[in-house]
């Protein structure tokens, strides 16, 4: 996790919010996190312990205390089967800390706080992603979908509506292309043309949805690595966590949007796309790892999804990238004037590749489907 100090203005404010969770003389260090697209995050140590002290983002997230309750439901049930096999609940799973009033969030000149837990001499596996680590990323993905199983998916709000409906994005960028309010869309006629020649696909996952083929459940829809902790020493995966935009679904968003960062040999704005190509063994490692701990509960329609997940997911996230550089970048954190463009352009890349390997990554799945004993009526062909 890469910090860094406070400027003077941001550390006075920052005061005022610590002083709501915890007494400011036992606080030994206080530092912003540099990495995060849309909250401002900071890392408090006291003696013993440290947590994460988070200024929510109210364009993203325009009701702070839905969002909250949303995390704490699905924490909350995560928790109770953590205890209920054995493990330990506090490195199982996010853990909120409630201000000293008792609430989950706090507000102060019209800004929204929260705090958790931060889970020590633990780590994200993203610069040391291996097949192994990759693997154990899907266990802890599986493993979130096993527990969630039985929680009713109905019960959670959208803390964003559509963020998983593929046509109604598609719909929305349309109408950023024909407006152009910012005069881009010469400069990305190729990009463009690729989103409309794949309209074909958006409805593949929203309309099994609708007609109850696969099942409504609940989903993390941000599985990228950064989101995955394993243990320092044991290299073993805990826990998910950032559960903004945990929401009814399908779990063919969360194996989509993890093998999406996580099968790509380069990060997803690597200007240079001869370096961007999909990584067959770790999309293994990933099923591998996945497949097992959702063994009892997917179902076939699930199963024979898993492409399609990745490849919808992929492009949707291309598409999304697309729109805020047409729409003036006002969602996504951008470092330099066309950096949404270069994410868009370099998921593109991999959409290329995953529908010119598509025989090749069922196969995978197939062959992972017989190693784990799956029933024959379960394999794809």
């Amino acid at each position: 996790m890469e910090t860094r100090e406070l400027e003077p203005s941001e550390e006075t404010q920052l005061d005022f919010i610590i002083n709501e969770y915890f007494e400011p003389s036992k606080v030994t260090s206080k530092k912003r996190v540099s990495s995060g697209h849309i909250n401002k995050t900071y890392f408090i140590q006291l003696e013993g312990c440290s947590y994460i002290l988070q200024k929510i983002n109210t364009h993203v997230f325009p009701n702070p205390d839905r969002l909250m309750k949303n995390i704490e439901k699905v924490t909350d049930h995560i928790r109770m089967k953590a205890i209920y096999f054995g493990k330990n609940p506090e490195r199982s799973v996010l853990s909120i800390i409630k201000s000293k009033d008792g609430h989950c969030v706090t507000k102060r000149n019209n800004q929204y706080w929260r705090c958790f837990r931060f889970i020590d001499k633990a780590k994200t596996c993203t610069s040391e992603k291996t097949k192994e680590t990759f693997e154990e990323v899907g266990r802890v993905v599986g493993e979130f979908q096993s527990y969630l199983c039985e929680f009713h998916a109905a019960d959670l709000e959208d803390t964003i509506e559509h963020f998983h409906d593929t046509p109604h994005r598609y719909e929305h960028f349309k109408d950023v292309v024909r407006k152009d309010e910012f005069q881009r869309k010469d400069t990305c006629l190729e990009e463009i043309e690729f989103i409309n020649n794949h309209q074909h696909i958006y409805n593949l996952i929203t309309d099994k949805l609708d007609k109850g083929l696969i099942p409504l459940r609940v989903t993390h829809n941000d599985t990228k690595l950064s989101n995955v902790m394993v243990d320092e020493e044991t290299g073993k995966g805990l826990c998910l966590i950032d559960f903004d935009t945990v929401m009814k679904g399908s779990l063919l968003y969360d194996y989509g949007d993890a093998l999406r960062l996580g099968a790509s040999t380069a990060a997803e704005d690597e200007k240079d796309l001869s370096k961007v190509h999909i990584d067959l063994e770790m999309i293994e490692s990933f099923s591998r790892g996945f497949l097992k701990e959702v063994k009892s509960i997917i179902t076939k329609d699930e199963i024979e999804g898993l492409y399609n997940g990745y490849l919808i997911e992929t492009i949707e996230v291309a598409m999304r990238f697309l729109d805020d550089y047409l729409d003036g970048d006002r969602y996504f954190d951008i470092q330099y004037s066309n950096h949404n463009l270069i994410r868009s352009r370099n998921q593109i890349k991999l959409v290329k590749e995953i529908e010119a390997k598509e025989q090749e990554i069922k196969t995978i799945i197939n062959n992972v489907l017989i190693e784990l004993d799956f029933k024959k009526e379960f394999l794809l062909w």
